[in-house]
C-alpha cells in the first residue's frame, strides 16, 4: 500500500462499513490502482476469512466488465456468469456486487462485495447505493490529493462569462492552435445542452427490449426449467410492431405444442390489452433433445408473469407445467422473476450509457463538419476500420469500445481550425502545416472534457505520433504511443489513400497495403501493420 493511501486507511474503512450499513453486504474489499496499466491492489476490507486476493490483474473479468460498463454490476448465481465461479468459491461466497470507482474517464479503483446479509440477493438499488458510496472514495481522494485529484477537479467552475473552466489534462498544443483552446468549451457546451434537451434517448423512452437484452435475460430460463414439472419457458417482450422471444425446453417441442404454448401466451396478453406481436423466436435446448418429445399432452398448465421494468411494457416470462402448479412453485417463480427484472435493469443501464457515449461522439463532430460530408464520411470508416482491427488482434472489449469512439472523433480538432480554407488550398504553407499539426492537440482537448474523457482523448491526442518518433505533437516513439492511436494511424492513412472523396488521387487497395507495409516500422506500427494486411487480404 502506497504511503498516502496508508495515511487515510482508517477512512478508508469507515467509508467500506457503508457497504455493511446501506448495502448489507457482509464481506467487502477495497483495491485502487496507481495507474491505468499497472494491477489492482487490496488496500482495505472486512468480513473475509480465505480467498481475498491481493492483487488483481488488469485482464480479471471483472476489471473487463467495469471498463466496458462503468456501472456497478451483481451476481446472485454462479450461472449468470460462470466466469466468476472460481472468484466466488475460493472466498466461499455466492453472491457478488461490484462497484467502481470511476471518475472522467479513469478506473481508480472498485469494491468488491459478497453475501448479503440473511442470504438474500443483491437488487438494483443495492447497485445504486453502492454508486453512491463509490463517489465517497473519489471525494476523500480528492480531498488528500491522492491520484492528482484535487476538490477543484470534481466540479467545474462557472466564470462570469457562463463558460466552463476546467483543468487542462493533456499536453499543450503548438502555438498555432492555442488560440483554439477556449473555443473547445464551447463544443463542449453544445454537447451538455444537446443531452439537456432530452437529445438522448432515456430508459423512460424505450417501448421494448432489444434482441441483444432479450438473450441477456433468457441466461435464466435453464434455471427456470429446474423448476419441478417446468417443461417449456419462455422471455418475450412484445411490441406493437413486433418484439424478440427466446424459447427454452427440456427436450424437442412439437410444432402443435409450441402451437398451444404461445397461444396461451397470447390470450393472457390480449387480456391485459397489452402488444401480442413478435417478428423473431428463437427456441434453445440447454438440456440437448434428447428426453421424451413435448406433445399438446404434456403442457398441462402455463403460469405467465409481467417482467416489470419501468417504462418497458410487454415483457413477460411464461412457464410450461407437466402438472398443476401449487403455491410452492409460484413463490419459486417469484424469485426467479426478481432475478430476471434486475438482469434487464442492469442490461438497460449499461446499453443506455454506451449509447450515449456513441451519441456524444456524433455530436462532437457533427455541427460543423456536417458542412463537409467527405470529412465526416472519413471519421465513419476510420472508426470501422479500427474497430474491425482491433478486434482482430486481440483486445479486450473495453479496450475495442475506447478505439472506435476515439477513432470516430480523431479529427474533430479540424472543426475548430479553418478547415474549409485549408481543404481548398492546392498547397500548403509551412505555417499552414504547422495549423493541421495542432489539430490532434485541439481535439484532445475537446475529447478530454466530453463525457467520453481522457482515455478516448488520449489516443486522439497521439493518433498522428510515429513509431520512429517523428510524428506529431508529442514526438513519441514504439511503445510509448497508446495501441488505440498506432491503430487508427493505420487506418486513417489507408483510407485517405483509397477513398474516392480523398484530398488525394485514390489508388487501390492492394497498393494502399504496398505502401503501409513500405513504411512500417517508421511511420506505422510494423506488428500492427502486418496485422491490417492479414484482415483486408481475408476480407
Amino acid at each position: 500500500m502506497s504511503p498516502e493511501l496508508s495515511d487515510i486507511e482508517p477512512k478508508l474503512k469507515e467509508i467500506l462499513y457503508n457497504c455493511l450499513e446501506q448495502v448489507r453486504a457482509t464481506k467487502a474489499a477495497l483495491y485502487v490502482a496507481a495507474s491505468d496499466q499497472q494491477p489492482f491492489t487490496l488496500v482495505t476490507q472486512y468480513g473475509f476469512k480465505e480467498g481475498l486476493r491481493k492483487s488483481i490483474e488488469l485482464r480479471d473479468p471483472a476489471i473487463d466488465l467495469l471498463l466496458l460498463k462503468r456501472v456497478p454490476f451483481f451476481l446472485n448465481s454462479i450461472a449468470e456468469d460462470s466466469r466468476f465461479a472460481q472468484i466466488l468459491d475460493s472466498a466461499s461466497t455466492s453472491r457478488l456486487l461490484v462497484a467502481p470507482i470511476y471518475h472522467r474517464g479513469r478506473l481508480y479503483g472498485f469494491v468488491d462485495m459478497r453475501d448479503k446479509a440473511a442470504g438474500k440477493p443483491f437488487e438494483f438499488g443495492d447497485a445504486e447505493s453502492a454508486r453512491a458510496i463509490t463517489q465517497q472514495f473519489i471525494e476523500l481522494f480528492a480531498d488528500n490529493g491522492i491520484f492528482g485529484l484535487t476538490p477543484d477537479a470534481l466540479v467545474p467552475v462557472v466564470t462570469s462569462s457562463g463558460n466552463i473552466e476546467v483543468p487542462r489534462i493533456v499536453s499543450a498544443p503548438s502555438e498555432a492552435s492555442s488560440s483554439y483552446f477556449k473555443a473547445s468549451n464551447r463544443i463542449v457546451d453544445e454537447a451538455k445542452r444537446y443531452i439537456d434537451r432530452g437529445g438522448l434517448r432515456s430508459r423512460a423512452a424505450r417501448r421494448t427490449l432489444t434482441e441483444a437484452q432479450v438473450r441477456g435475460g433468457a441466461v435464466v430460463l435453464p434455471g427456470v426449467l429446474s423448476i419441478p414439472g417446468a417443461v417449456v419457458a419462455a422471455l418475450s417482450a412484445f411490441s406493437d410492431l413486433g418484439g424478440t422471444q427466446v424459447v427454452a425446453a427440456k427436450a424437442q417441442v412439437s410444432p402443435e405444442a409450441m402451437d398451444q404454448f404461445q397461444a396461451k401466451l397470447r390470450g393472457w396478453q390480449q387480456k391485459r390489452n397489452e402488444p401480442d406481436k413478435l417478428t423473431e423466436t428463437t427456441t434453445q435446448y440447454p438440456f440437448g433433445k434428447l428426453g421424451a418429445p413435448i406433445g399438446p399432452e404434456r403442457l398441462v398448465s402455463t403460469l405467465s408473469a409481467p417482467v416489470r421494468v419501468e417504462g418497458i411494457p410487454g415483457v413477460v416470462l411464461t412457464i410450461a407445467f407437466e402438472a398443476q402448479a401449487g403455491n410452492e412453485t409460484r413463490t419459486i417463480l417469484e424469485e426467479f422473476l426478481a432475478r430476471l427484472e434486475q438482469i434487464v435493469r442492469y442490461a438497460i443501464t449499461s446499453d443506455d450509457y454506451q449509447a450515449i457515449r456513441h451519441r456524444i461522439a456524433q455530436k462532437l463532430v457533427e455541427p460543423d463538419i456536417n458542412h463537409f460530408p467527405h470529412l465526416k464520411n472519413h471519421s465513419e470508416r476510420v472508426a470501422d476500420l479500427a474497430e474491425r482491427l482491433a478486434l482482430f488482434v486481440g483486445l479486450e472489449a473495453a479496450e475495442v469500445e475506447k478505439v472506435r469512439l476515439a477513432a470516430y472523433v480523431h479529427d474533430v480538432g479540424m472543426r475548430l481550425l479553418d478547415y474549409g480554407d485549408l481543404y481548398r488550398k492546392s498547397g500548403l504553407t509551412t505555417d499552414d502545416m504547422e495549423l493541421v499539426k495542432g489539430h490532434p492537440a485541439v481535439g484532445a482537448a475537446v475529447v478530454a472534457e466530453s463525457p467520453l474523457g481522457p482515455e478516448v482523448a488520449s489516443i486522439v491526442m497521439s493518433h498522428h505520433e510515429r513509431p520512429d518518433g517523428t510524428g506529431y505533437p508529442a514526438g513519441l516513439s514504439g511503445e510509448d504511443i497508446p495501441i488505440g492511436s498506432r491503430i487508427i494511424h493505420i487506418c486513417e492513412a489507408f483510407d485517405a489513400m483509397t477513398a474516392s472523396d480523398s484530398y488525394q488521387t485514390p489508388v487501390p487497395p492492394v497498393a494502399a497495403l504496398g505502401k503501409i507495409r513500405r513504411v512500417a516500422g517508421a511511420q506505422f506500427d510494423a506488428a500492427l501493420a502486418e496485422k491490417f494486411a492479414e484482415m483486408m487480404s481475408r476480407e
